[in-house]
């Protein structure tokens, strides 16, 4: 499906976080998740102008400490405080 990353993404800003009947907690990581996803992307795009190797490692080996980080504070019950994203997301919901 050429654009199912694309409807996935307006489904889930639009059914979760924009939903005020689903949880906050729900949404704050729904949306989270979403913009670092967006980040992602964008990265991505960057690299296929300019490839550098050892940017990807670094890229991948941020993204699972975020991963990480993020699955530990949700575990306790807090909100995972990512710099620029969680004010973002908050603005969003």
């Amino acid at each position: 499906m050429p654009f199912g990353g694309l409807l996935l993404f307006i489904i889930l800003f639009a059914g979760l976080a924009k939903n005020p009947k689903v949880p906050y907690f729900v949404r704050y990581n729904a949306c989270q998740a979403l913009l670092i996803n967006v980040a992602l992307i964008i990265v991505s795009y960057l690299l296929r102008i300019a490839p550098i190797l050892e940017l990807g490692s670094i890229i991948f080996i941020f993204t699972l400490s975020i991963f990480i980080y993020s699955i530990s504070q949700c575990l306790y019950g807090v909100e995972p405080e990512i710099p620029l994203i969680s004010r973002s997301v908050r603005m969003q919901i």
